[in-house]
């Protein structure tokens, strides 16, 4: 009878070890993912969440240390260049698309800025220059005559920072930091120049989506496309990200500052606290090759949150980190 009392207290002492190994196992994958929803779906919710799964075509950046601004001449706001520590984060493989963002608009209904105001910059290749054209919207790129017949697998453009942030929000992510755009961009290359590397491609070469010739005198369309390119045309980059530079501009979540790099924290920086413009990086189809070229990878460009236009669009990033990002959309902006 003793033995038989010794036996059964062994069983309740030993039962929940593999469920205890298990729950370990689990805490260990979670925390080298980054995230507890590295292996579970989205599940569709009130504020109208997508059904995809978590982190579903994006890549995942380590923690990393990296060179940021650029140190070459006299750059401006590039300058001085400064290391900085990142934690991991998940970043999208190529822009959000005109199909992407149209199921967005379909969910909750919402109205992007360019549709409330009527009208968004559009430019003319034909005329050269930049117009304000009534009806532009990320449904009517060129105008109110012009559709997305056929360009499903295009950057969205004509949208605001704030529609970038709505759509992040909706779609459980958020707007990527300025100096996760750029230790993305670099691919793991230490100072480089561009995302391909230091030198701009040979006539032949295709690696982005930009401006061949004088602007705005004329593209020649070495790279195959005169105006946007349906996202992932060209390789990526060693990260495996695509169009990290050219195509189109994207949103970042930073207010800008043309002196922040003088006093930018080193370890996660975000931006100043306020400011009158946010961030865009990338460069778009519109952007030349040269010493101060918008391609480059420290390039930094800015609008204010409102602007937008016919090569301005974005992607998402992703973390663990609670960064302050739009959680709701706002009523003005729902039909």
């Amino acid at each position: 009878m003793q033995t038989r009392a010794w036996i059964a207290v062994l069983c309740i002492l030993v039962a929940p070890l593999p469920f205890g190994v298990w729950v370990a196992g689990r805490a260990a994958y979670v925390w080298w993912c980054g995230s507890p929803d590295v292996t579970t779906s989205m599940r569709l919710t009130n504020a109208g969440r997508p059904r995809l799964a978590a982190h579903a075509g994006m890549v995942r950046i380590p923690i990393s240390r990296a060179l940021m601004g650029s140190s070459i001449g006299n750059q401006g706001d590039r300058q001085p260049a400064h290391e900085v520590q990142l934690d991991a984060f998940w970043i999208d493989a190529h822009h959000v698309t005109n199909d992407q963002f149209a199921e967005f608009v379909e969910q909750v209904n919402y109205v992007t800025t360019a549709e409330r105001r009527g009208l968004s910059l559009v430019f003319d290749i034909e005329r050269r220059e930049w117009l304000a054209v009534d009806g532009a919207t990320w449904r009517s790129p060129e105008g109110p005559l012009s559709t997305l017949a056929g360009r499903g697998n295009l950057p969205v453009v004509h949208v605001s920072w704030e529609d970038a942030s709505a759509y992040a929000s909706w779609a459980g992510k958020r707007l990527a930091t300025e100096a996760e755009y750029e230790l993305a961009a670099r691919g793991g290359l230490i100072e480089n120049c561009y995302a391909w590397g230091d030198e701009l491609p040979a006539t032949a070469e295709r690696v982005a989506n930009f401006w061949q010739g004088n602007f705005p005198t004329g593209d020649r369309g070495l790279d195959g496309f005169r105006g946007l390119a349906p996202v992932g045309q060209f390789a990526p980059n060693r990260y495996g990200l695509f169009d990290m530079a050219g195509n189109v501009w994207c949103w970042c979540f930073d207010w800008y500052a043309p002196d922040y790099y003088f006093a930018s924290p080193r370890s996660n920086p975000r931006g100043p606290v306020s400011g009158s413009a946010r961030v865009l990086r990338g460069g778009s189809w519109m952007s030349t090759g040269g010493v101060n070229s918008e391609l480059a990878v420290a390039a930094r460009g800015h609008a204010p949150p409102h602007h937008t236009a016919s090569n301005v669009g974005f992607r998402c990033a992703s973390s663990p980190r609670p960064y302050e990002v739009a959680s709701t959309i706002p009523p003005a902006s729902r039909r």
